[in-house]
C-alpha cells in the first residue's frame, strides 16, 4: 500500500509508521488541509472482504476517531480537534466530491 508523495509530511502527523490505505487518501488530505485539526495519527489497517468504500466517524474527547473503509481494508485514524462537528462536515464534503 502506498501513498501521495509528501501526503504525511508536516507537524500534524503522529505515529511510527506511514501507510495509508489508497481509499483513506482524500479524507486525509482533507484533514491535513483542515485548520481544526491540529494532529492526525494513523492507526492500525485491517484487512477486509471486498466492499465499498466509506467514511465513519465517532467522537471522542478532543478527537475524532475517523474510519475509512477502502475495498479491501479498514484503517482508523484519529483526529484531534476541538471543533468536531466544523471537521466532520468539511471532511464528509471533500469525500463526496472525490
Amino acid at each position: 500500500m502506498a501513498h501521495a508523495k509528501g501526503l504525511l509530511k508536516g507537524n500534524k502527523f503522529n505515529g511510527r509508521h506511514s501507510t495509508v490505505i489508497p481509499s483513506a487518501i482524500p479524507a486525509v488530505e482533507a484533514a491535513k488541509a483542515c485548520v481544526h485539526v491540529t494532529k492526525i495519527a494513523l492507526g492500525i489497517i485491517t484487512p477486509t472482504k471486498v466492499s465499498e468504500e466509506r467514511l465513519k466517524f465517532t467522537k471522542a474527547s478532543g478527537a475524532l476517531k475517523m474510519q475509512v473503509r477502502g475495498t479491501h481494508a479498514v484503517q482508523i485514524f484519529w483526529l484531534y480537534t476541538n471543533r468536531p462537528d466544523e471537521v466532520i462536515d468539511e471532511l464528509m464534503a471533500k469525500w463526496d466530491e472525490r
